[in-house]
């Protein structure tokens, strides 16, 4: 599935409209291409109202890619767009060259970057489902993505309709098995969760676009623990410098406890199928009771990361989570960083001068374990387990044995007076 050590690419990119999205995609993907090793060696765009459906661009513009690709000898021609199978094979039938797209780059970057079983797992179900309608017409790349086989465009049609069903069969096999194999990763995280949940240990989730910093702002709040040898996580300045989701606990010096969980950062146009895959492992914030929304402050494009963002939360379900947005990287910004009026709750930081992470840390505090108030519940004797945990981490007033129940008085705060309210009097 990867691209060849320093591969030689001819970028090309089509405007339809929107100039701003249209000139920050094509940078992104320049910068997705240096993740995949890969030189940039020409570019070439055009504006167009519509789309080619036969080609893509307009086949003007496809005889400039063809003198691109000859004078720089690059051996790839990369669309910063998704393209259609028969797109593929047309433009591959006139410049003699591997075409891949924009959703290709991005496989193949998560492909690499993979560490981990789980993640390993949801890359190659995203790969195969994004195979699955492209086995026609595309088959030279394909077979670089573990399978395909041979069946060129020689090859008689009866035999190739069944060497075209037998790899469908094969796929389907895989994902398949590749599913059962997640099932069980995810069951296992599932049950982590749950105990977590059980334990009303709260959550704060990092969310954010690839590169703003989501990593570098973890290690950063771990150095204001009271806990010793917490184990950092990998940072890097490159997109998608790493796919595992990492948690650790964090001590506050009031001796309250939260998790904060790092995951997987987005992109522009990430493929549906990579979303779909990482689902799972995107749970984590959905259930969190707090998010940190990382920003790139210094990014001139930072108002379509943090929609690109919304729009990937809004897609896997999150919903009624508190967000506070952070901005960091304010050290690369020569001037005051005002913080844009529609943002709410927002903090400027840096993760390498450390600036604004007491009142961030205040921040989350106050949001977990402040606005206590006194409450009383009714716990059934069968929910013994409840009164111990209030016992130990809470401050309970007054305890009364009742014949059908126990009648507790204690200071909680919000998080768990919606967590028992059903108990509640």
């Amino acid at each position: 599935m990867n691209f060849e050590t320093l591969e030689k690419a001819v970028l090309v990119s089509v405007n339809t409209g929107n100039t701003q999205e249209f000139l920050y995609e094509l940078e992104e993907l320049k910068a997705l291409c240096v993740a995949c090793q890969v030189e940039v060696v020409g570019v070439v765009t055009q504006n167009l109202q519509t789309i080619n459906p036969a080609f893509f661009v307009n086949r003007g513009k496809l005889e400039e890619i063809k003198m691109m690709v000859d004078a720089t000898d690059a051996e790839v021609v990369i669309f910063n767009h998704e393209m259609t199978p028969s797109q593929i094979k047309n433009i591959e039938s006139v410049l003699d060259t591997r075409i891949i797209d924009r959703t290709m780059v991005i496989l193949d970057i998560f492909d690499r970057r993979a560490k981990t079983k789980e993640a390993q797992l949801q890359v190659e179900i995203a790969a195969m489902k994004y195979m699955m309608p492209r086995l026609v017409g595309s088959r030279r790349y394909l077979s670089r993505l573990g399978g395909g086989g041979g069946g060129g465009a020689g090859a008689r049609r009866g035999a190739g309709e069944t060497k075209l069903e037998l790899d469908r069969r094969r796929i389907l096999s895989q994902i398949d098995k590749a599913k059962k194999e997640l099932k069980e990763l995810v069951k296992a995280r599932e049950t982590s969760r749950k105990k977590r949940h059980d334990q009303s240990v709260p959550v704060v989730a990092l969310v954010g676009y690839t590169n703003s910093g989501k990593s570098s702002t973890l290690n950063s709040i771990l150095e204001f623990t009271t806990e010793n040898d917490i184990k950092e996580v990998y940072t890097e300045d490159m997109l998608f410098a790493t796919l595992e989701t990492a948690t650790r606990k964090i001590k506050l010096p009031s001796n309250n406890e939260f998790l904060l969980t790092d995951t997987v950062g987005f992109v522009s146009k990430l493929p549906h199928h990579l979303v779909e895959s990482f689902k799972s492992t995107l749970e984590e914030i959905k259930e969190a009771s707090l998010i940190l929304h990382v920003v790139d402050a210094s990014s001139p494009y930072l108002d379509l990361q943090i929609q690109t963002t919304n729009q990937v939360l809004t897609e896997i379900g999150v919903k009624n989570v508190k967000t506070l947005y952070v901005f960091n990287k304010i050290d690369l910004i020569d001037d005051y960083f005002y913080i844009p009026s529609q943002y709410e709750n927002a903090l400027r930081i840096s993760a390498k001068t450390k600036e604004g992470y007491p009142e961030l840390l205040n921040w989350i505090e106050n949001e977990l374990f402040g606005s206590y108030a006194i409450y009383t519940l009714k716990l059934p004797y069968a929910k013994g387990e409840i009164y111990s945990y209030l016992k130990e981490n809470t401050e309970v007033i007054s305890t009364d044995y009742e014949p059908d129940a126990i009648k507790v008085m204690a200071r909680l705060p919000k998080r768990l007076v919606s967590k028992y309210k059903e108990y509640l009097i």
